[in-house]
């Protein structure tokens, strides 16, 4: 058996390199008997038609010639981001302390609880 795949292995290499330089050789002789120059193209199309815009039909509303004029009232400022915004009806309320064992992730019981309808009947 290993035999067989070592000379199968040889064969495929050697008609990988056989067909390998097969192609460049053939590639190279291709390239040789190519003339150098192409013949020019003579084939010619006629120009393609400008594309034109429909006129805009003309409308019955005042065009505006500037844009209208800015509002002089003052933008109100802002708030000082630093000092406390104080709300006022907003509930004041406290989270209380919940008891967190040291060990939260793993205080989960490892016993399965026997369920009474889920055990087996017992065995005559």
């Amino acid at each position: 058996m290993a035999q067989w795949l070592l000379s199968s292995s040889s064969l495929v290499i050697a008609l990988t390199f056989t067909s390998l330089f097969t192609g460049l050789s053939a590639g190279r002789n291709l390239l040789q008997s190519t003339p150098a120059t192409q013949p020019p193209v003579t084939a010619t199309f006629p120009p393609l038609p400008k594309p034109t815009m429909p006129p805009f039909p003309p409308s019955s509303l005042p065009q505006p010639t500037a844009f209208p004029p800015l509002p002089t009232t003052p933008i109100p400022s802002l708030p000082n981001p630093t000092q406390p915004i104080n709300i006022p009806n907003f509930p004041q309320f406290t989270i209380p302390n919940f008891n967190i064992p040291n060990n939260f992730p793993f205080n989960i019981p490892t016993s399965i609880p026997t369920i009474p309808f889920f055990t087996p009947p017992p065995s005559k």
